[in-house]
């Protein structure tokens, strides 16, 4: 009997390799798209630009000759995603406590704190300030303590914690429970300094209800530790007890007078949404994605070159869906397999959260998910990196697809440091097995080198030094995912899992 299945395997692997194989994915057809995604023309693909109605229409043209048909509810292959950017512009900071006989000041460098309103205009005269220590609290004890206050909160999660809340999480259940504003403590001078920075300069959010405090902020771990050590609470011991599950809103007896003016834009932006329909209604369904967006002009003048092109980051990964959309769409697998181009990625995976909010279909039809993302950065794709690896029961498949297409995996999980900063992340929250498969994952040494240079700079464009390989490779073993998940042999339908990571269990 067990020859008999070693017998039978060996043949599946065989047939599958084959036909995953038929109408190879070409460097040629992979270059063609960066070209144009990643030139001068699209101006750095930054929504809410030119450069996003650019890059939409031809997402969408090339999606349509390869024989998808929109899936965003109508017509449209567009899904709008409303935006938001906010620019701080200027400030007042008084902080104050009462000894007992008067009112007294604490002054800090207020180069320390940096604030921006949800509104053009933001003020709060004598509002008392909650710590909340990691904001994980229940949400009846953080409705008590922080409603119409300004909270304080820990912007790291506690060390040691890997299962630990989000702070995008933390923060959102801090405001449902009605805090007025929320200011967040770096957790080193070096970490606030690069906060800093970005602060200092416009941040995108979605613009929906909920999403925003009046007011909100980021302040040294140095000038925090001075407020609270007027009040006589010692900052160290606070972060300490704050890691406990017995930790409660901490009243400090500091009370704030803060204005802050900011420029505010709102806009729409777009994702782009096709679909290959599947020979057998009600099988489930794949989702390949990938973000479109990048930074647009990242460079001031005088530099000659002023504008980040992205095309490894991400022209690559959307050339990758446009060819695997060309190639399962010849074979017209059981289950349908949708196509997803998401903005403002690089904004903290705005298009991805919009969508999961608001998809066009059932989320539930989905048996797993693949993201492409930064794919053009290795010679061959013979080691596979799989960012996601070891969070569902898919390993075994993911396994035998590799077997079948001659690839390795790398068992090493080094890939997962990524989890939390690519779309795919979005659907492991939502309890939807999803996964980042990439060779340029693979050599750390070549990562690093990309991440410390390249990447998010105006070098990021189609040149000599643009390796795509492994981009191939990738390519060609996307459309394998895509056969093997999209199919009744090959993938029967499951019953959902309980999947054993900790955002995503039961």
């Amino acid at each position: 009997m067990r020859f008999i299945m070693c017998v039978a395997m060996l043949a599946f692997a065989f047939a599958f390799s084959y036909t995953a194989q038929a109408e190879d994915i070409s460097e040629t057809d992979l270059r063609a798209h960066i070209e144009i995604l990643a030139s001068d023309d699209f101006g750095g693909r930054k929504p809410g630009t030119q450069g996003e109605n650019k890059t939409l229409q031809y997402i969408a043209t090339e999606w349509q000759k390869a024989g998808l048909v929109p899936a965003t509810g109508s017509a449209s292959w567009y899904a709008p995603v409303a935006l938001v950017d906010r620019t701080p512009l200027k400030q007042t900071v008084r902080f104050t406590r009462f000894n007992g006989k008067r009112e007294k000041v604490i002054r800090i460098d207020e180069n320390q704190i940096i604030l921006r309103s949800a509104m053009q205009s933001g003020r709060s005269t004598n509002v008392p300030i909650v710590h909340v220590g990691y904001g994980n609290q229940s949400e009846e004890q953080l409705a008590e303590a922080v409603s119409t206050k300004l909270v304080f909160m820990f912007l790291r999660s506690p060390p040691g914690t890997k299962e630990f809340p989000s702070y995008r999480d933390r923060k959102a259940k801090i405001l449902a429970a009605g805090a007025w504003g929320v200011i967040s403590i770096a957790s080193s001078e070096a970490r606030f300094g690069r906060l800093a920075r970005r602060f200092r300069g416009s941040s995108t959010n979605l613009d929906v209800d909920g999403q925003h405090a009046g007011l909100e902020g980021i302040i040294s771990k140095a000038a925090a530790n001075r407020l609270l050590r007027k009040t006589g609470i010692d900052h160290n011991k606070l972060a300490e007890d704050a890691a406990s599950g017995d930790f409660r809103p901490l009243q400090t007896g500091i009370y704030t007078d803060l204005s802050a003016d900011t420029r505010v834009r709102s806009y729409q932006s777009h994702n782009v949404i096709g679909k290959i329909t599947g020979r057998k209604p009600g099988s489930g369904a794949v989702l390949f994605l990938g973000h479109w967006d990048h930074l647009g002009e990242c460079r001031q003048a005088p530099a000659v070159d002023r504008i980040c092109n992205g095309a490894v980051d991400n022209a690559s990964g959307i050339s990758l869906l446009i060819e695997t959309a060309k190639r399962l769409s010849k074979v017209r697998p059981d289950r349908d397999i949708y196509f997803l181009a998401t903005t403002a990625e690089e904004s903290g995976l705005l298009g991805a959260r919009a969508f999961a909010a608001n998809p066009s279909f059932p989320l539930e039809k989905l048996v797993a998910v693949f993201n492409a993302d930064t794919v053009a950065l290795a010679p061959n794709g013979k080691l596979l990196a799989i960012v996601g690896r070891g969070e569902t029961d898919l390993d075994d498949d993911l396994e035998k697809v590799a077997v079948a297409e001659d690839r390795e995996i790398d068992k090493t999980d080094k890939a997962n440091a990524f989890l939390k900063r690519q779309d795919g992340y979005v659907f492991l929250e939502k309890n939807i097995p999803a996964f980042m498969v990439t060779s340029a994952f693979s050599d750390q040494e070549r990562l690093d080198s990309y991440l410390n240079g390249r990447y998010h700079d105006a070098s990021d464009e189609l040149d000599e030094e643009l390796l795509l390989g492994g981009a191939v490779d990738d390519a060609n073993f996307h459309v394998a995912l895509g056969r093997y998940f999209g199919n009744l042999e090959t993938y029967p339908t499951k019953a959902r899992q309980k999947w054993h990571m900790g955002i995503a269990g039961e």
